[in-house]
């Protein structure tokens, strides 16, 4: 069984301060098999972090991604080949997800306090790979629990994420996936239903600190 953590940011991301060297030491010290980086409607950061595994953790697979803030809420493209342009509409944006070859995950669909993509998901239903039913920022138990019924009534597989955006909060949420440590097998894995969800909800304490980081440039021990 794998650990996987999807959703995870790096200083790429103006809301977050992690260092690639130190997202790579922790997600290792924190047991995890896979990280998904996913920066703000960047890919650089994921493609940092791949790099940098490469040569101090082989044995960590890091799948750079983007968070694509869309006209109609936010997407997670993983396994991309170059950044996709924010805020056009949900639907042209999956075209160019799917263009790329990418995985597609619809992260914190219905959590009102942020970009959830919430009613729109209907729009790029067949375009989903999968949806975070699971998210450790998600203040309320019912936002994820919507998610998660919505996952279930329609079929579409479920994973997890932190939505790091410091060190700390690197595994708060986690997949377990029963799948080889390459990235193929664990999209097929995935789309196989071989996942458990994993994690807890991690408060308002991150929330304050991206507020301060992207305020400020600086996170005051939140």
């Amino acid at each position: 069984m794998l650990k996987c953590d999807f959703h995870i940011h790096t200083y790429r991301s103006p809301d977050s301060n992690i260092k690639p060297p130190d997202l790579i030491k922790t997600a290792v010290e924190k047991g995890l098999d896979v990280i998904g980086v996913v920066d703000h409607d960047v890919l650089w950061g994921g493609l940092e972090a791949s790099k940098i595994a490469r040569d101090i953790a082989p044995d960590l697979t890091v799948i750079p991604g983007e968070e694509i803030k869309t006209g109609d809420g936010e997407i997670i493209a993983l396994n991309i080949k170059k950044t996709i342009k924010s805020g056009l509409g949900i639907e042209m944006t999956a075209q160019e997800v799917k263009k790329q070859g990418g995985f597609l995950i619809v992260p914190h669909p219905f959590d009102k306090m942020r970009r959830g993509v919430l009613d729109n998901i209907s729009l790029i239903k067949n375009s989903i790979d999968a949806i975070e039913v699971f998210n450790a920022r998600s203040i309320f138990s019912s936002f994820n629990a919507k998610a998660r019924a919505y996952a279930t009534e329609n079929m579409i597989p479920m994973v997890a994420g932190s939505d790091a955006h410091f060190l700390y909060e690197i595994g708060a949420a986690y997949t377990m996936i029963d799948s080889d440590n390459d990235m193929k097998s664990i999209f097929d894995a995935i789309a196989a239903g071989r996942t458990k969800i994993e994690g807890k909800r991690t408060g308002m304490k991150p929330h304050l600190g991206t507020f301060f980081q992207k305020r400020f440039g600086k996170n005051p021990g939140f």
